[in-house]
């Protein structure tokens, strides 16, 4: 079992209550002689209140877990923004954020193919592709995604849009993997207006701003709390109803890698069920607070990462010496809003996708500060959604990830929510939703 080691806390506060306890004994002895004994009484039971009532607070520490990672920057290779023109007629290009193309090349009669590669290298099997492309005539062409041996794996199914906001998966009969994985060939209608073809919807920082604006209200306070390495703004958003002083806190947070657009449609759709207005909403926000991180990434994001932030490096593997500044500010601002408020952090919930739907717990011998409540929340999900086939995978507190980060740090309980890259859009907003239900059911009545 991963022992809780608390975070150290500043001494300023309880210094201040063990010399209030001081003074206030040293006033009951000399007030004995004057007194009676229930003035006695009454001043050390005021003392050791002013003692309670000192504030822990906590600061940024590093850890050491069995699982170590380097998180130095490492080199990336930018691709190059261009537009590619053949003399079939056909042009792409990649000039657009979150675009991910490498080539485009002509290979045949209305056939060609588009090399992807990676920001850099080792990297996680998630190679994200991105681009749009035109015709001076419509016909149909065979696009081929290749990969590189050893490097990347096709993974992510096309989707279509002419507007870059309606998105639909390209259909099975057009579309062919290799058995080895390391090309896969569409079949798409080409005209003269622009098509996008990318891995999943596209939802670059400016989109995430504009939906994080949209929510600002009497109770949602929208702001950034730092710029990533390219000076692009970090979100976030600080919710509850009235003030916010000693309230415990679900902290939610999304898109440390850039191509998982399930898990940012996730938390979305989570938090807009947080926001509805309903009497459990109400009554939640009335006790608790919510902080939300909605993309933690934008720099990976808006460059067509496969997984990593302009400084190579895998964000969700640095929380343990805060090497990306990304990582850093997150979790400074995180202990900043904490210390404030004087509130609990109760839980964290990490919005990620992957290959299928899962939710990484603790272990079982983990005790965190609200320890039994991810089963019983995954439980109470399965019992209304039973089409959820997420998968409960406990982990040991032994990787620098958010998930851990959150239980050394304030001994608060955290998940990592994955939903799958092929998961419906109408059973992830259904399970998000539920999700957010009972998420604030439990808090409110048990935990």
């Amino acid at each position: 079992m991963e022992p809780y080691v608390p975070s150290p806390v500043t001494s300023k506060k309880i210094l201040l209550g063990k010399a209030v306890f001081i003074f206030l004994y040293s006033c009951s002895l000399s007030l004995t002689a004057m007194t009676n004994r229930f003035t006695n009484i009454f001043l050390i039971v005021l003392c050791l209140s002013a003692c309670d009532q000192a504030k822990t607070e906590y600061i940024l520490t590093e850890f050491e877990y069995e699982s170590k990672v380097d998180t130095n920057d490492h080199p990336i290779d930018l691709q190059e923004k261009k537009e590619y023109s053949t003399e079939a007629g056909v042009t792409a290009d990649n000039l657009f954020d979150a675009a991910r193309l490498n080539d485009f090349k002509e290979t045949g009669a209305n056939r060609f193919e588009v090399p992807i590669h990676p920001e850099n290298s080792p990297i996680n099997m998630s190679p994200w592709y991105a681009f749009r492309i035109k015709a001076e005539e419509a016909k149909a062409i065979e696009i081929t995604l290749t990969y590189t041996e050893g490097i990347g794996k096709h993974r992510y199914w096309p989707r279509l849009s002419s507007d870059r906001e309606n998105w639909m998966a390209i259909d099975s009969g057009r579309f062919v993997v290799a058995q080895d994985s390391l090309s896969a060939t569409m079949t798409i209608d080409v005209s003269t207006s622009p098509l996008f073809v990318a891995g999943q919807e596209i939802i670059d920082s400016n989109d995430m701003k504009e939906w994080v604006l949209a929510r600002k209200s009497a109770n949602v306070k929208t702001s950034t709390y730092g710029k990533s390495r390219l000076g692009r703004d970090l979100l976030r958003m600080d919710i509850t109803n009235g003030k916010a002083d000693g309230k415990d806190i679900v902290i939610l947070m999304s898109r440390q890698h850039p191509p998982e657009i399930t898990g940012q449609l996730a938390m979305m759709h989570f938090l807009d069920e947080n926001l509805d207005g309903s009497e459990l909403s109400n009554d939640f926000l009335d006790n608790h607070r919510v902080i939300v991180y909605p993309m933690i990434n934008p720099d990976g994001v808006d460059l067509g990462h496969w997984r990593h932030n302009e400084g190579g490096i895998d964000l969700n593997r640095d929380w343990a010496h805060y090497r990306q500044p990304e990582v850093r500010q997150v979790c400074e601002d995180i202990i900043e809003r904490v210390n404030e408020s004087g509130g609990d952090v109760k839980l964290g919930l990490d919005f990620h996708s992957t290959w299928e739907d899962i939710y990484y717990i603790y272990n079982d011998d983990v005790i965190s500060k609200i320890h039994g409540f991810s089963r019983e929340w995954i439980n109470d999900i399965y019992e209304r959604v039973p089409e959820d086939e997420g998968i409960i995978d406990p982990f040991p507190v032994n990787s620098p990830v958010s998930k851990n980060w959150f239980y050394r740090q304030f001994n608060a309980e955290a998940i990592t929510y994955e939903i799958g890259d092929g998961t419906s859009r109408e059973l992830i907003k259904t399970k998000a939703e539920v999700g957010a239900q009972e998420m604030m059911k439990l808090l409110l009545e048990k935990y």
